[in-house]
């Protein structure tokens, strides 16, 4: 009994007096096969990934924007795993069927790696563009790959500057490509990112508040959608309407009637030409063209819907005609589409309008969430705690 008391001092002695809040991301998700699963999120203008293999060597996936995405050209392929106990990560360029060579600079980083129970786990990140424009793809707003994935049972050689051994062949159960391309910055975005707890002790009582991103995504049937993202300082948004005419989104920190203080971004592609207009409207009918504060990234058409990709900076400089997205700020959200492919943009005519029923809040309050715990709190539960462990 007196070692255990004496341990259980020894235990106050070192033990942290502060509590750290640590916020973990939701991810978009490609799972071909039961085999492979890769899962991304995008924060900081770099994307985070895990990638997990059902072997007990190494996992790869790449990237390519080419048409087909078959035949291993201009693959950017990042493959890793565990050998003799050390995590490792290599980026390799591809441009034919053959063992492509290990890459001059490696542009993923490896945040680690495990094996365990048959799987072997990656978890890296990149910088969306890099200096190597000829052997990286750079990843843009409006960037779309296939995604290519392979894995094999056995690690990559030692010392090798290209991939091997090979994969598995012709097995489908060792290698694939997306059926589809993937804009893997629209889509982590629209994995509705929220923040979850994860407590964590620090060795320290100071407090650390990281601005964490958030976003959410919204839509009024099929009709429109929204997503945004807010990070880094920045807003950015994906805009879809069912049209081939324009689509238009409003924000106002007013109840939402009237179209009394909307400030308006409205796009599409008119005659070949993507486009994106910033407007400001006081009360029904035409609204205004205000100074560009909202920045096209890009704009398409397909299978009947228009789809709009821009950003913006929380705050502008023309606070009369531009809602400021402090932090806090909740606003009402509208949108309003005309069905039209003459490439014809005048507002004042739409096709279907409406008004989502909450308020949004853009930017949260304070970008991040820490928390502290007193040291006498601390201690009354550390007291509590081993009271419990010394009776029982």
């Amino acid at each position: 009994m007196a070692f255990l008391k004496s341990y259980a001092f020894f235990v106050l002695i070192l033990f942290p007096c502060s509590l750290h809040v640590v916020h973990a991301l939701n991810y978009a998700t490609f799972n071909p096969h039961s085999n492979f699963m890769l899962r991304w999120s995008y924060d900081n203008n770099k994307l985070i990934f895990n990638m997990t293999c059902k072997v007990m060597g190494w996992c790869a996936v790449g990237f390519t924007e080419t048409d087909t995405g078959r035949n291993m050209e201009m693959y950017d392929i990042a493959a890793g795993g565990v050998a003799s106990n050390t995590p490792y990560l290599k980026d390799y360029w591809s441009v034919r069927k053959e063992p492509p060579p290990e890459d001059t600079v490696n542009n993923f980083k490896l945040l680690g790696a495990m094996e365990m129970g048959g799987y072997t786990s990656v978890r890296f990140e990149r910088n969306l563009t890099t200096e190597e424009a000829d052997k990286d793809v750079q990843f843009m707003m409006n960037t779309t790959v296939f995604i290519v994935w392979a894995m094999q049972n056995m690690d990559a050689t030692s010392g090798s500057s290209t991939l091997g051994p090979q994969h598995g062949g012709a097995s489908s159960n060792m290698r694939g490509i997306s059926p589809e391309k993937h804009n893997l910055i629209t889509e982590a975005m629209a994995a509705a990112i929220t923040p979850t707890t994860t407590i964590m002790m620090m060795p320290s009582t100071s407090v650390v508040s990281t601005p964490q991103p958030t976003g959410m995504t919204v839509s009024a049937g099929d009709d429109f959608m929204l997503t945004w993202m807010y990070s880094n300082n920045k807003l950015m948004f994906t805009m879809k309407c069912k049209t081939t005419g324009w689509c238009a989104v409003a924000f106002t920190t007013g109840d939402g009637s009237g179209m009394k203080n909307y400030d308006i971004a409205l796009g599409g592609v008119a005659s070949g030409t993507n486009y994106l207009d910033d407007y400001w409207s006081k009360t029904t009918g035409k609204p205004s063209k205000d100074t560009k504060n909202f920045v096209l990234t890009s704009a398409s058409e397909a299978g009947g819907y228009t789809t709009v990709v821009f950003e913006r900076d929380p705050e502008t400089s023309d606070t009369d005609n531009d809602v400021q997205f402090k932090p806090g700020t909740d606003v009402k959200i509208a949108w309003a589409k005309r069905d039209t492919s003459d490439g014809n943009v005048d507002i004042a005519v739409h096709t279907a309008r409406g008004i989502l029923p909450d308020r949004y809040t853009l930017v949260p309050g304070t970008g991040g969430t820490s928390t502290t715990i007193g040291a006498a709190s601390m201690f009354s539960a550390i007291l509590a705690a081993i009271a419990v462990f010394l009776v029982s």
